[in-house]
């Protein structure tokens, strides 16, 4: 299966992503690595939530959640929402429940992207 059809089917809007860089199906593919880059510098680890600076977390997910509303991968985009405002409110074990759901749709994008990468 091509690269952009295999986003499509893990629920990635493609069209709508490359829309927002006028149509550049390459630089949207570029871009797309570059997520993975920002997945790696703002890892989130289940511990990450049981600690006291969930301000400092807030801040890795609204950085996820802005690179990836950027691409449209709305899969990640609207549970990155979710945690966001969950950690927002001091909802910290909930928060934790939500990434939990997030994580493997997190991996599956970002291996997706990563094999066709390095293809």
């Amino acid at each position: 299966m091509e690269f952009l059809e295999e986003l499509k089917q893990l629920g990635v809007d493609v069209k709508e992503g490359v829309d927002r860089v006028v149509g550049d199906v390459s630089l949207y593919q570029m871009m797309l690595g570059m997520f993975v880059d920002v997945v790696n510098s703002n890892p989130i680890q289940i511990e990450d939530f049981e600690g006291e600076v969930l301000e400092e977390l807030a801040g890795r997910v609204h950085t996820l959640k802005g690179a990836a509303g950027n691409l449209s991968i709305l899969p990640l985009f609207t549970r990155y929402t979710e945690i966001l405002g969950l950690l927002r409110e001091g909802r910290g074990t909930e928060a934790k429940a939500a990434f939990l759901e997030a994580e493997p749709i997190q991996r599956d994008i970002v291996d997706c992207i990563r094999q066709y990468q390095n293809a």
